[in-house]
């Protein structure tokens, strides 16, 4: 149960994440679009890499990608 919990969280993050970049792209909230754009890669390369880190630790992880190698 708790792992669909954890599921159900990282969909409704995910979720929040993309109705918020709409708001900040897709409306006229957006004032300044420069100012996000350089600030965009920082917001997803930092987040991406520690997902990637606990990705690249996971033994189940290296066990599949063994599997997809052979």
């Amino acid at each position: 149960m708790t792992k669909l919990a954890h599921v159900i969280l990282c969909q409704l993050v995910a979720a929040i994440w993309i109705a918020a970049i709409w708001v900040l792209y897709c409306t006229p909230a957006c004032t300044h679009p420069i100012e996000h754009l350089i600030a965009a890669p920082v917001a997803v390369l930092i987040p991406a890499a520690v997902i990637m880190r606990r990705l690249c630790s996971d033994p189940r992880v290296m066990r599949w990608l063994d599997e997809q190698r052979q």
